[in-house]
């Protein structure tokens, strides 16, 4: 890569790092594009040049981050169920927690922009399939493939709201533990007949 290209692609993104901190204060409604440039220290039309509209700033922000595919699998430590559903909580409000800003915006516009409605849909998606893949691979699973999945979808859900609403990852995994244990029951035992 040449000086120029890294150059370029280094102020594109301080772009994207002013505006994420920008519309997570603010909101995206209440932040100019001309406001980004300023506190990002480049000319106003080097927005633009990157990005051919705010929206498209905004979908950077939510799409350049790493996917639940990208850091779930790592969640795939241990045999047990109860290892991996501790796991997957730990990761999953750990990588909510880190990126505080991102959850913020997609949380604020998700209602107002189906772009970024859409987006989240694609996100949760995602990372429903990625736990039910980590979940199935524990040793003592014996639920069928729609058990898993609901499972996922639950934890999904509920580490996401909690994270949300106490932005707090540091204590997941205690504030989660009945229902870890509610799971690992259900996941490990054949239902009745």
């Amino acid at each position: 890569m040449t000086a120029h290209a890294t150059a370029k692609n280094t102020k594109r993104q301080v772009i994207i790092e002013t505006a994420e901190r920008l519309f997570a204060d603010c909101g995206y409604d209440a932040t100019s594009t001309a406001r980004i440039a300023h506190e990002a220290g480049v000319p106003s039309g080097l927005v633009f040049y990157h990005f051919n509209t705010k929206l498209d700033l905004l979908l950077a922000i939510v799409q350049e981050r790493p996917t639940p595919g990208d850091v779930l699998p790592s969640a795939a430590r241990g045999r047990s169920i109860r290892q991996r559903l501790r796991a997957v909580v730990s990761v999953m409000a750990d990588e909510l927690e880190l990126n505080r800003s991102v959850r913020i915006i997609v949380f604020r516009e998700a209602q107002a922009r189906p772009e970024i409605a859409a987006r989240a849909a694609e996100l949760f998606a995602e990372a429903a399939t990625t736990v039910a893949e980590v979940l199935s691979g524990a040793d003592d699973v014996v639920a069928d493939p729609a058990r898993v999945r609901a499972a996922a979808e639950l934890i999904v859900s509920r580490v996401f709201l909690d994270v949300i609403a106490l932005g707090r990852s540091d204590t997941a995994l205690k504030r989660h533990a009945a229902m870890i244990d509610m799971l690992a029951e259900s996941l490990t035992t054949s239902p009745p007949p």
